[in-house]
């Protein structure tokens, strides 16, 4: 793999020696195989979650914001995962999303690596600059007001309010108050 372009997936299960295309849950993506050229991006899909929030500064720098209180711990920390490192191939298309790549095709699984805390393994990558994780203290006010109404979004879209699934009393039980809020909005 020396000469080789390598592209990372990362997954809660190990053993994996194909990655199939599958169907995101959540997310409305089509039947494909998610890569990425960045590990600590990777690093994220260690778990399987509702949201994700990650994103991307505008020098291009991966940046994790927590969502609440100490997200980032509550979420990863503990949890273990595999880490597959797979030959980069023309049939990878890049996404919207920066440094992703999609295929239709499965994708054979050239190392796996384990990731025995993914929470340390993401703080490593912030000690090493490949990550700049904003803990939910310096969110800023502004930018809160904003995660409320996200999320309040969310569970009106997700029709979440009169449903009793994970992602409902994640939702519920994560963001009081934009569950609270919807429900103002929708009169309950």
């Amino acid at each position: 793999m020396s000469g080789e372009k390598v592209v990372y997936h990362c997954s809660p299960t190990a053993g994996i020696r194909v990655l199939e295309p599958s169907v995101t849950k959540y997310f409305g993506k089509p039947r494909q195989v998610c890569l990425t050229v960045s590990l600590p991006m990777a690093l994220f899909y260690g778990i399987r979650h509702f949201e994700y929030t990650y994103g991307y500064t505008r020098e291009g720098s991966l940046c994790y914001e927590e969502y609440f209180p100490d997200a980032l711990e509550k979420l990863y920390r503990g949890r273990s995962a595999s880490l597959y490192r797979c030959i980069r191939r023309p049939d990878m298309a890049e996404t919207a999303i920066p440094n992703e790549l999609v295929t239709a095709l499965p994708v054979p699984a050239a190392e796996e690596i384990p990731v025995p805390d993914l929470w340390e393994a993401l703080l490593e990558q912030e000690r090493q600059g490949a990550l700049r994780i904003i803990p939910w203290a310096r969110v800023r006010a502004e930018r809160r007001e904003w995660i409320l109404r996200a999320e309040r979004d969310t569970i009106l879209e997700h029709g979440l309010l009169h449903a009793d699934t994970p992602f409902a009393r994640y939702m519920r039980e994560t963001y009081p108050e934009s569950w609270a809020l919807a429900a103002r909005e929708e009169g309950l």
